[in-house]
């Protein structure tokens, strides 16, 4: 009996995984040692982390981490750069989100669960002091700093209340980042886990009351509308 062909499928399934393009080994590998940099920043902060530490964290030789950042400060920058990409694509700064509308606490929610609640942030807390030395470094983070601040305030302000360019808006918002970014540094430190989410929920009940506020440009600003 003579055997059937074998289905495309099948003979599809055989075959052996193709392998990936230099540029995609080089990319991953970049994508890694970007990880590891956050993790080792976290774990042990900006003035102790190295390359050394970095490679063996990511389980790359030296020569290999190397090739793709020739020196610290490009490392640290590139790392930097990652983690501020990550934030751009979650909920809700990405554009597949298509948020339109947040209220306030939905907005302390979304921005606390994605991006303040983890370690990562920590990491990015280390950078962001790092960033203020005057040299090349800190030039470059804060660089990439100031157009993520820039990106990401005009999406929010826009979902939040429809328009950018109100002072007391923008006023409030980092005011509320400010106390997002303190109970991140709170919760670090803090061995009893349940304090950081009742900060939140305090935090949550504030602001919605400054919100619903008939007053709240005069208490944001401290100007007195002319009536």
């Amino acid at each position: 009996m003579k055997e059937r062909p074998a289905a495309k499928s099948e003979v599809k399934g055989n075959r052996k995984p193709q392998r990936r393009t230099q540029e995609e080994r080089s990319q991953a590998t970049r994508i890694q040692v970007c990880e590891a940099t956050l993790e080792t920043l976290y774990e042990i902060g900006y003035e102790r982390t190295s390359t050394t530490i970095i490679a063996e964290k990511a389980n790359v030789s030296r020569g290999a981490l190397t090739h793709q950042f020739p020196t610290r400060n490009e490392l640290i920058v590139a790392a930097f750069q990652h983690l501020i990409d990550s934030w751009a694509e979650v909920y809700p700064l990405a554009d597949c989100y298509n948020v339109e509308h947040l209220t306030i606490c939905e907005m302390i929610d979304a921005y606390w669960n994605n991006i303040f609640s983890n370690n990562r942030y920590i990491a990015a807390l280390e950078l962001m002091l790092a960033a203020r030395q005057d040299n090349a470094l800190g030039r470059s983070l804060r660089d990439v700093m100031e157009k993520w601040i820039k990106k990401r305030d005009a999406k929010t302000l826009m979902q939040l209340w429809g328009a950018v360019d109100r002072e007391s808006d923008s006023l409030y918002f980092q005011l509320v980042l400010s106390v997002l970014r303190g109970i991140a540094v709170h919760q670090s430190f803090d061995q009893d886990e349940s304090v950081a989410p009742r900060l939140l929920e305090m935090w949550k009940r504030i602001a919605h009351r400054i919100e619903e506020d008939p007053m709240r440009e005069e208490l944001i600003t401290g100007k007195t509308s002319v009536s």
